[in-house]
């Protein structure tokens, strides 16, 4: 039971940062597989064609790739939507309010002092940051912090990539959830849960940067069945079918509204992470459900 618990937490972590885990088969049609990261949209009304494209949130540069046909797909759409609206003026501001502890707690209170001083005593040696600056935010907020020692360099974003080429091409950019939405997600794990996740991740980061880095190997590869292989080996089953509904099925049924709206007005470039795209309740399957037809652009 400890060693799924613990590669949970681990594979926790690298979702909630990489976008990626959860990634199941995708299917172009029929039986045939297809391991693809862009999709185009059409049909059902459509005056043009949307696409979908599958990103992994952090990556080292010298893996960083972006694809010529992504790169025309996007300068043919005339919008671009990521998972939250990364250009909003309130971004930011929006994204620290809802990422502190509810007044009256502090990591102090949620860690034994045991715990608490080997949490302050890793920050202080990887980051140079005094704990106490951090006390009031919520644990999986720390677990952000713990991504430059899982990629090992200055890790580099699809989303940014996307953004920049989209501001200089003087596109709208939107987002198909409200960070408040996005957020929402992490709070359905309970402090305690957050707490114990962000422990057994500092005390296991060498098999963390392990699966890390057969992630971006299997997403380069756009080996979607390998990367299912890997999410559901690092699960087990009741883990597996709590984690795939509440951070995967949940927002992707809530996303498809959106997607169908902005389609209708708008030819858009959608870019959200990978694990969202296949499975049943993937955005491949519930817009083919809704009459698009849907196929991989190479």
């Amino acid at each position: 039971m400890y060693q799924h618990s613990r590669r949970a937490a681990l594979l926790l972590l690298l979702y909630c940062f990489l976008g990626l885990s959860g990634v199941v088969q995708a299917v172009a049609g029929g039986n045939t597989t297809a391991n693809a990261l862009l999709w185009q949209i059409e049909g059902n009304g459509l005056q043009k064609p949307s696409y979908l494209f599958g990103t992994i949130h952090a990556i080292c540069p010298q893996d960083f790739v972006m694809p010529a046909h992504v790169k025309a797909k996007l300068q043919e759409a005339e919008q671009l939507s990521l998972e939250v609206d990364m250009d909003a003026p309130n971004f930011m501001a929006e994204m620290m309010q809802h990422v502190k502890l509810p007044e009256g707690q502090s990591l102090r209170t949620l860690f034994s002092s045991e715990d608490y001083q080997l949490l302050s005593e890793h920050f202080s040696k990887s980051t140079g940051m005094n704990i106490r600056y951090l006390d009031n935010m919520k644990p999986f907020m720390l677990q952000s912090l713990l991504l430059a020692e899982l990629t090992d360099c200055r890790a580099e974003s699809y989303e940014q990539h996307l953004l920049d080429m989209a501001h200089a091409q003087g596109k709208e950019v939107i987002g198909v959830e409200t960070v408040q939405e996005q957020l929402q997600a992490m709070d359905q794990q309970s402090a305690g849960a957050q707490t114990a996740m962000l422990l057994k991740t500092l005390q296991n980061l060498p098999e963390a940067k392990a699966s890390y880095r057969k992630m971006v190997a299997l997403y380069l590869a756009q080996d979607l069945q390998g990367l299912t292989e890997l999410t559901r080996a690092e699960m087990d089953p009741e883990e597996y079918t709590q984690y795939e509904q509440t951070f995967l099925t949940n927002r992707n049924k809530r996303w498809i509204p959106v997607m169908e709206r902005e389609a209708k007005i708008h030819s858009t470039f959608f870019a959200v992470g990978a694990g969202h795209l296949a499975g049943e309740n993937g955005l491949l399957n519930l817009l083919r459900s809704q009459g698009y037809t849907i196929t991989p652009v190479q």
